[in-house]
This record gives structure tokens, sequence and C-alpha cells, in this order.
């Protein structure tokens, strides 16, 4: 875990190497970057000229940040501009960042279970080789979330998943419940576009309440903050 200012976060220091600055944040770190101060203050921390904060919907929308457009819904971002963060925020949802240092781009989506069941990260992907990018070359991270030990889920959730296609293993079924890994079911999805460099924060939001938020556990109105930006 890094330190920057008043922010812990997760990194993978080989990308920040790179030129790609990011970031997972804990739950003891300032999140709400409406505030005009908190916003602020991050951007000062992080050397970083804006930062793009999205109304996320649960959906499957991913924004192109570019030329100063600034969208405001939505729950994905591919950026192109050097020093401006996408910001996605979360308190069990999957955080996931792609990154292609070469290009350079990089993106950042809110993937839930309903987000992921659209495919958000493949539509990111997709985005990202619209603009230029190219699969063997990007990155991914999956940052904190609910884990497969807590993410009980009924069975309309396993049923909407298996209509889509995606394998039986992203669920474990143990004392009569049924559970759901939201990292295996998105490493699955970035594997079928020929992603497979993908690191994983693997800690799970619930369990690790000295770190994290959590809504299934009770924190409804707190978040972390999860970012990414290219080095200017």
């Amino acid at each position: 875990m890094t330190k920057n200012a008043d922010w812990s976060f997760f990194r993978v220091a080989e990308l920040e190497e790179k030129g790609i600055v990011h970031g997972f944040c804990t739950g003891g770190t300032p999140w709400d970057l409406l505030s005009s101060k908190i916003k602020h203050d991050f951007l000062d921390a992080f050397l970083l000229k804006d930062a793009v904060v999205l109304t996320q919907e649960h959906g499957s929308d991913v924004h192109v940040v570019c030329n100063g457009e600034m969208p405001h819904s939505g729950d994905g971002l591919i950026i192109l501009e050097k020093n401006v963060a996408g910001i996605i925020k979360t308190a069990d949802c999957l955080p996931v960042i792609l990154c292609d240092a070469l290009y350079p781009m990089v993106s950042i989506v809110h993937a839930g279970w309903r987000g992921t069941v659209k495919n958000i990260v493949g539509k990111a992907v997709l985005s990202m080789v619209e603009y230029g990018s190219r699969t063997q070359n990007i990155v991914a991270l999956l940052g904190p979330s609910i884990g497969s030990c807590c993410y009980e889920v009924k069975e309309d959730v396993c049923a909407v998943f298996k209509k889509c296609g995606f394998p039986e293993h992203i669920f474990l079924r143990h004392s009569n419940a049924l559970f759901l890994d939201l990292k295996k079911a998105n490493e699955w999805v970035l594997s079928g576009y020929g992603i497979n460099e993908v690191y994983n924060v693997n800690l799970c939001t619930q369990c690790n309440g000295t770190l994290f938020h959590s809504y299934r556990r009770g924190d409804t109105g707190k978040r972390q903050i999860n970012f990414v930006s290219i080095k200017g």
C-alpha cells in the first residue's frame, strides 16, 4: 500500500514507472470529489489538472475524455488527455483499470454484477481499440471488491449470467448458498478479448473492514475512490 498526502491506495509500481498514475484507495481516505476542497487537494497531491467524476448508473455506458469534454453520467471512462484523472467510486463493486502505456491511453470502469453482465469491460476494450490501442498492449488491473467469500446472490442473478454466456465456474455453491466471483467473471471477459496480463488486488471489501467501506456491511453512504491518469 502507498500513501500520498491524505490518500492511501494500492497500485502497480511497474505501471507507475511507465507513466500510468493510478490507485485503488482505501476507505480511510477522502472520497467526495464533488467537494471543491477535496478535489483541489486530490489534484494537487497527484499533480493533475482535472478529474472526471461520473454519476454512476450500474449500466454499461463508456465515455471518452478528450479535447476538454467532461461527461457527467455513466460507468466507464476512456482517458486520452494527459494529467486528467478518471474516477470511479466503489463500495463492493469491482473497479477495473485498463491501460496501454505505449499509446498511451487508459480506461476505468465500475463493474458491479449488472455492468459485468452488460459487458462494460468489453465495451471499454473495444473503445480503446477504436481510438488506436491494440489489445496485446492492454494491461488490466482489478481492484478491491466484494469477494466470492461474501458475495451471496440469488438464482435469478445466476440465470442472467448464464443467459449471457458466462461460464459456471464464476459461481460457487456451498452451505445451500450461491456466491458470485466478480473478478473471475471479468477475467473471463478480458481473456475473450485477448487480454491476459491482469493484476489483481485480491482483497475483499466486506472482509476487510479496517481497510474498506462495504455496502453489504452497512456502509451505504460511503465509498472508495479509484483513479487512473496518463502522466504529462
